[in-house]
């Protein structure tokens, strides 16, 4: 519990650092244009720019609470040109459930983490998608977009120094299933409340 409260400050920090910025930014843009905001979609938009911020601050920023020595070297691992990649599926999966990694203390509690992460930080990308597009309210449009953002994500770490990994790139799409799935649902539960209303409303016509 501890890795994952560690990972949850470290985003929120880059949102209350950023979220501002995008705020003044998108303020500018509707006033240059002279726009009235639809309070709904601004909301959708703000929600969309607070979950982009904390992705990029997991997968290609360095962390928010690094000293002047870790970020010396995290900028080292950038320009030193070390990267390491995984091509072979489920390999780095299978290494972290069924190995054992005896340099590192709690090695269960880092798999645990490093997998299960994987998946829930796309989950919301799986559920904001279809509301931001309509383009995007297939599955098979949102895995496909899904696997372009992974991947772009993972030839991005791969560019500055740190690793890629195929499986990366597996989970995370678990993720946006799981995210579509999530939107799904509500879709499907608010058309049967809205039949309901309407056979109600029928029923009361009906009786007058």
């Amino acid at each position: 519990m501890r890795l994952v409260e560690f990972f949850v400050q470290d985003m929120l920090r880059y949102v209350i650092v950023l979220f501002p910025v995008y705020v003044v930014l998108r303020l500018f843009y509707l006033g240059i244009r002279r726009k009235v905001p639809a309070w709904s979609h601004e909301m959708l938009f703000a929600t969309c720019a607070a979950y982009g911020i904390a992705l990029v601050s997991q997968t290609l920023l360095p962390r928010s609470f690094y000293g002047i020595g870790d970020l010396e070297m995290y900028l080292e691992t950038i320009t030193s040109g070390y990267r390491s990649f995984n091509l072979i599926p489920m390999n780095t999966v299978w290494a972290y459930l069924f190995t054992q990694n005896d340099r590192v203390s709690d090695w269960g509690s880092v798999a645990f983490l490093n997998l299960t992460a994987n998946v829930a930080l796309f989950v919301p990308l799986g559920l904001l998608a279809p509301l931001a597009s309509e383009r995007l309210r297939r599955f098979r449009s949102v895995l496909i977009f899904g696997v372009k953002a992974s991947l772009a994500i993972e030839v991005s770490q791969f560019l500055i120094g740190r690793s890629a990994d195929i499986d990366d790139v597996i989970l995370n799409v678990v993720g946006v299933g799981i995210g579509y799935g999530a939107w799904a649902l509500i879709q499907r539960m608010r058309g049967a409340s809205v039949r309901v209303g309407v056979a109600e409303a029928n029923q009361d016509s009906a009786d007058l």
